[in-house]
Parts: structure tokens; sequence; C-alpha cells
């Protein structure tokens, strides 16, 4: 048996006792160490219209330490921890086959189609699991998918862009703040606009400016749009002040039936993009990992509070009102 968070409907959950369900070939049962609140999580909590296949279960955030494999692992064994990719590609259609696999419709995920890590156990693949070190600051590799989620948007407009010197981020959450630390750490001059100034606060240590009111005669090679829901405030912004030629890359998740007001024209005119950024491929995620191995103490200081699963609504809370610096929230299930 694992105890879970069970999603019941809207703002509504239950902490109970599941079964664990039978361990397929080439999986493992991980003990949760950590996993993290995401931005998805929130939005489906606060929704009431959740697709019939969506497991109540949720968390794909999460590290763990293997007690039990079902087959031979060359790679695992029991006691080693790891991280997780959540992201399960069929590795068969168009998609798959062009590298593409964050795009593959007949893909699964951990928290998602499959039970998550908002529970004490879960069971994963073993082709999902990345080794990691028994490290104080292991928990900082609960940002891996985070990370990834970043990296895929910089690669995207790497592709696209020929000058790369400034950037804007608009939103000051936990994606926002870590983009802006890593267009930082590729020597790109990254400006941020957010609301929260407590979070605003705390990536200005790191050489970032953060900025309350845009501009309208600035402009930027590429802008991050990582707010999402339903408005258009931020993609109007982004569009004023994109450089001609340059790309609006949007990691914000908007809402299912939001209908953005382009006005076209723009595009035209200045020759811009508008790209939108999903997921992420496993290259990237194993990059992520790298880049946490390599700046794990900084990383650390991104995870802002940690609490029990007895306490997930208290959490929960902490996420959705924003009261004091909050970005990464950690849930951190007792050893049963």
């Amino acid at each position: 048996m694992k105890k879970s968070i069970v999603l019941e409907g809207y703002r509504s959950f239950s902490y109970k006792r599941l079964p664990m369900g039978i361990l397929p070939k080439k999986w493992v049962t991980l003990r949760v160490i950590a996993v993290g609140i995401c931005g998805t999580d929130v939005s489906k909590i606060l929704s009431n219209n959740l697709p019939s296949n969506h497991t109540k279960v949720l968390g794909h955030e999460f590290i763990g330490e293997i007690i039990r494999i079902n087959g031979y692992s060359n790679d695992f064994c029991v006691g080693n921890r790891v991280v997780v990719m959540p992201i399960m590609p069929c590795h068969k259609c168009e998609m798959c086959i062009r590298g593409m696999e964050n795009l593959c419709k007949k893909a699964e995920a951990i928290g998602r189609t499959i039970d998550g890590a908002f529970s004490n156990y879960v069971n994963v693949p073993i082709e999902n699991l990345v080794k990691i070190q028994k490290d104080l600051l292991i928990n900082s590799y609960v940002l891996s998918d985070s990370i990834a989620v970043c990296l895929h948007a910089i690669n995207l407009a790497k592709n696209y862009s020929q000058k790369r010197a400034k950037a804007l981020v608009i939103g000051d959450g936990s994606i926002g703040c870590l983009i802006s630390w890593l267009l930082k750490k590729q020597g790109i001059d990254v400006y941020i606009k957010g609301i929260h100034s407590a979070n605003c606060n705390f990536i200005e240590k790191f050489g970032i400016n953060s900025i309350k009111n845009l501009n309208q005669d600035d402009s930027y090679d590429e802008i991050y749009e990582t707010v999402g829901r339903k408005q258009d405030d931020t993609l109007n912004e982004c569009l004023k002040l994109i450089k001609p030629g340059g790309n609006v890359i949007v990691l914000g998740v908007y809402d299912v039936n939001y209908i953005y007001p382009l006005v076209a024209r723009s595009l035209f005119i200045k020759e811009s993009r508008l790209v939108g950024a999903n997921a992420y491929n496993k290259n990237e995620f194993l990059d992520a990992v790298n880049i946490i191995e390599r700046n794990i103490q900084e990383l650390s200081t991104f995870l802002t509070h940690v609490y029990s699963l007895e306490n997930f609504s208290e959490a929960l809370n902490k996420v959705i009102n924003k009261d004091e610096l909050t970005l990464k929230v950690i849930i951190q299930p007792k050893i049963c």
C-alpha cells in the first residue's frame, strides 16, 4: 500500500491509502524522497474538466530511492537514488522517429496518465531513470523537469536566432527565474519582469535585471513568456517589444479554451516569430541533470519551501498565494 494525495475535484483532494498495483516488467518501485509542486499540478487541482483517463494522483517532478526492481538491470540496483523523467513516448510514431518525442500524441506520463509521486511510493519504468549522487543537496534534482523545459525553449530560440545578445523573461515564477538563470549562464544580457518583489529580488542576485514597468522604446532579441493562463497582456507586451527578426518563445500554459486575439500584422511588419515550447526530449532532460550536478549549491536556493505529504494543503496554498519568496515548493513524504 502507499499513502497518496488523491484529487477529488475542484480544489478538493484527500489523503488515502492506495494499492501499489502490479509492477510491470522492467519497472521499479521507488520510495519518493522529494516531489515538486508544478504550476501544471496547480492548474489541474483548480480545474473541473480533466480528461477521464487522467490519474487522480499527480506529481511528476521527483526523485526517489529504488526499493524493488522487476527484472534484471545492468545500470540500476536496489538502493540507487534516481531522478525520473516523467514523459513516456511511444518511440514509434512520426514525431518520435523525427526526434520530437515531446510531441508524441500517444505518450503517457507519470502524474498524468499514470499515478504520480504525490505519494510515499511510486512505480516507474527503468528507462526513465537517471542515477544521481547521494548529496546533502539531493533535493535540487527535483528541478530537472523544470530546467529541461527551460532548455527546450532556449534551444528552440537558438534554432531561429541570428543574434542572442539581449533577452526578456516575462513572469517571475520558478520557470521564469530558472530560464533567466540559464540564459545568464550562457552570457545573455537578461531582463525579467514580474509582479512578486521577493522573487525578483532573489533572481537579481545572479546578475539578472529585474524591471517592474516595461519601456515601450526598448526591444529584445528574444522574449520568453512564462505566465500563460487566460489573458492577453503578456503576449501583447512580447509582440510590442520584440526586435525585427526576433523570437517570442511561449512556455506559459494557457487555458484550454482561451483564444488569443492576435494582431497578426505585428508578426508581418517585424518578421518576428511566435513559437510554442512544449516539454522537452530525453537529451534535454539529461542535460538538465548534468547542469544541476555542476551547479547544485546555487540551484538548491531555488527550493524555497518543504512540506510533508500530510501538509499538502498548506503547501498548495503557498504555491497559489506567493505571499513571500516562493519558487519551487517541494513535498517530502515520510519514510514508512
